[in-house]
């Protein structure tokens, strides 16, 4: 199994219509997981350890923190160093295709600020 298909759920949210790999449905699994953009975004503004991030996060529970930094480490989004063993201390940071999926969220922020600043008009 691969680190996507491990990290990715459901592997139906990667499959284009002819049940083929679709990288931009698979960008988007990923980019839509719950705390995957914060986690970017807190880690876009340097190296992090664990308790620091979560709490830079807010609301994830430790464990599901854990679970996607894992995910992320094995997609090669983030690296994780262990600085010291006892006591145990472990910093994480984006790797370069991490911080090039950072940008790109940046811009979606961008967009969003722009086209979606006010609430849609309920019909």
């Amino acid at each position: 199994m691969t680190p996507l298909a491990r990290f990715l759920i459901d592997s139906k949210l990667v499959l284009d219509e002819s049940a083929k790999y679709c990288p931009v449905r698979a960008t988007l699994a990923l980019v839509g997981q719950k705390w995957v953009p914060r986690i970017i975004y807190e880690l876009m503004q340097g190296k992090r350890r664990f308790n620091e991030l979560a709490g830079a996060v807010g609301g994830c529970n430790s464990r599901t923190l854990r679970d996607r930094l894992m995910g992320l480490e094995d997609l090669g989004v983030i690296a994780r160093t262990v600085v010291t063993v006892m006591p145990p201390w472990v910093e994480y940071e984006l790797t370069p295709k991490g911080r090039e999926l950072g940008e790109a969220l940046r811009r979606i922020e961008s967009w969003g600020r722009t086209h979606m600043a006010e609430p849609l008009d309920e019909a």
